[in-house]
């Protein structure tokens, strides 16, 4: 499945909106840390990377998601991932 960059921003807008309604997404800076931009508990954020993982089908390890704090650098691991994915579709058809 191939995704695109704006396609990722509105599945995070969805989660956001489902697991902190409180946070206004429109206002989060994509490339300042999550945790320096809003109040959102460990627990919150699991639920949207997981959220995240089921609508991308990208699994973005516990290791891995403490290196990326910013939404930008969220939606470029998945992009990557998802690229990677798609390569070894192919290989594999």
């Amino acid at each position: 499945m191939e995704i695109n960059a704006e396609e990722i921003k509105s599945y995070f807008k969805d989660a956001f909106h489902q697991v902190a309604p409180e946070v206004s997404f429109e206002k989060i800076n994509l490339n300042l840390s999550l945790r320096d931009q809003i109040e959102i508990d460990s627990l919150d954020l699991y639920n949207i990377v997981v959220s995240l993982q089921k609508k991308t089908g990208i699994y973005i390890p516990d290791s891995k998601l403490a290196e990326l704090s910013s939404l930008a650098e969220l939606i470029n691991y998945i992009l990557v991932e998802n690229k990677k994915e798609g390569a070894i579709h192919e290989l594999k058809s």
